[in-house]
C-alpha cells in the first residue's frame, strides 16, 4: 500500500490583471524548505494514523490524529473509514457516544466550510445522523436550518441541495412514524406542510434565476405536493397553494409565468431554458391535457414568446445574431408541434443559424439537421 500522498506544489500566478512580481532566488529557496517541512509533517501523520488504524487502536491519541489529518486532507475517505471504527468501538465500550457525535457535527461543518464540494465530509456527516437518530437523538429539524445557512453561502452548491432533500426525507419519515396512530389525513397534512415550506423555500431562491438546483428541487416537489394536496380534504388550510395546485394546468401556467419572467431577466442563463424544457415535456404535465389541441396551444403560446424575445435579443446584439437558447426553444417547441420536424423548414434555417452562432455544438446541429439525432430538448 502507498502509505504516503505525493504532493505536487504548484504556484499559479494570476494572469488577470495582476503584475507578475519577481521573486529572489532566497525567497525560492526558502518557500522549498518551508514546503519540505510541510510533506515531511504530512507523511509521518499519514503513516502515523495508518500505523494505528493497521493495529485496531482506538484510543483518543488515535482519534486526534485523525482529526489533525482530515484537516489537512478532508478527502483522505480511509481515515473517514477509521475515524467512523473508533466511535462504533467507544460506543460498544459505553462511552458518551452522542457528545463525540456532536463533536463530529461540529468538525464537519467547519471542513464544509473550506471544502463545500468534498464528497467523503458530506458522507461522514450523513453517517453521524444516523448514528444519533438510532441513539433516539434525532437532529434533522436542526440540520435543516443548518444546511439553509450552508446554501446562503453557496446558492448552487448541488451537494447541498441534495443534502437538504436527504433532511426532508427523513423529517418526513420521523413525522409520518410519529404519527402512525393517527388517522391518514393528518399524516398527510404533516407531509403537506413539510413540502409547502420546500415549495416556498424555493421560489425565494429562484430569484436568483442561475440557480439551477432550485429549479431542480422545484420539479422534484410539484409532482409530490399536487399528489398529497389531492388527498387533502381541508385544501384552505393552504391558501397559498389553493389556487396553484388546483390541476397540472394551473401548475404549468403559473409554472411557464415565471419562466417567462427568468428569460427576460437574463436569456443566456440556462437554467430556465432547462426548466421550459421539463415544463413542456414531463408527462405530469403533457398527459394532463384534456386534448391534443389543448397541448398545442399552449406550445404555440411559449413559441410566440420565445420568437418575441428572440427578436429583442437580436435588436441588442451588435451583429444582430439570434440568442442561441431562444433558437434552441424554438425547435424543441417546433418539434413537439410536428411529428415530422426534418421536413419543416423553418426548423432546418433555425438549425442552421444555430451552427453558425454556437460553432462548439456544430456536430450535434448538423447531426439533428440530418436527421440522425432526435431532438428531445434544449
Amino acid at each position: 500500500m502507498v502509505r504516503a500522498l505525493k504532493i505536487t506544489i504548484i504556484t499559479c500566478l494570476s494572469q488577470h490583471g495582476i503584475k507578475r512580481q519577481h521573486v529572489s532566488d532566497a525567497a525560492k529557496s526558502a518557500k522549498i524548505q518551508r514546503d519540505k517541512k510541510k510533506i515531511a509533517h504530512y507523511r509521518n501523520l499519514t503513516d502515523a494514523c495508518l500505523d494505528l488504524r493497521d493495529s485496531h487502536t482506538y484510543t483518543q491519541d488515535a482519534y486526534d490524529k485523525t482529526s489533525k489529518l482530515l484537516e489537512e486532507n478532508p478527502e483522505f475517505n480511509a481515515i473517514w473509514n477509521y475515524r467512523r471504527d473508533i466511535l462504533e468501538s467507544w460506543q460498544s465500550n459505553n462511552k458518551d457516544i452522542v457528545t463525540h457525535l456532536l463533536e463530529e457535527l461540529n468538525l464537519s461543518m467547519g471542513l464544509l466550510k473550506r471544502f463545500p464540494k468534498c464528497y467523503w465530509i458530506w458522507s461522514h456527516r450523513v453517517w453521524v445522523l444516523f448514528k444519533l437518530e438510532s441513539l433516539n437523538k434525532p437532529q434533522w429539524s436542526t440540520e435543516l436550518m443548518i444546511v439553509a445557512k450552508m446554501l446562503e453561502y453557496d446558492l448552487r452548491n448541488y451537494h447541498g441541495w441534495s443534502y437538504r432533500r436527504f433532511i426532508v426525507d427523513n423529517i418526513e419519515k420521523a413525522e409520518t412514524s410519529a404519527t402512525t396512530t393517527a388517522n391518514e389525513d393528518e399524516q398527510i397534512l404533516a407531509l403537506v406542510k413539510i413540502n409547502s415550506k420546500e415549495f416556498e423555500y424555493t421560489t425565494s431562491k429562484i430569484n436568483n434565476i442561475s440557480n439551477f438546483s432550485a429549479w431542480h428541487n422545484r420539479s422534484q416537489l410539484i409532482p409530490k405536493i399536487y399528489k398529497l394536496f389531492q388527498l387533502l380534504k381541508d385544501k384552505s388550510l393552504f391558501p397559498q397553494l389553493q389556487p396553484i395546485f388546483l390541476s397540472p394546468y394551473s401548475l404549468l401556467q403559473h409554472e411557464l409565468d415565471l419562466v417567462k419572467t427568468g428569460m427576460y431577466v437574463d436569456a443566456d442563463d440556462s437554467s430556465v431554458w432547462l426548466y421550459l424544457s421539463w415544463l413542456l415535456t414531463d408527462k405530469f404535465f403533457v398527459e394532463s391535457f384534456e386534448s391534443t389541441q389543448n397541448y398545442k396551444d399552449v406550445l404555440l403560446q411559449q413559441l410566440n414568446i420565445v420568437e418575441e424575445l428572440n427578436e429583442l435579443e437580436k435588436d441588442d446584439h451588435p451583429k444582430g445574431w439570434d440568442n442561441r437558447w431562444c433558437l434552441k426553444a424554438m425547435i424543441l417547441i417546433r418539434t413537439l408541434l410536428d411529428d415530422s420536424p426534418e421536413n419543416d423548414d423553418l426548423t432546418k434555417n433555425w438549425l442552421k443559424r444555430l451552427i453558425d452562432i454556437d460553432p462548439l455544438r456544430k456536430n450535434k446541429y448538423m447531426d439533428q439537421l440530418n436527421g440522425k439525432l432526435v431532438i428531445v430538448s434544449i
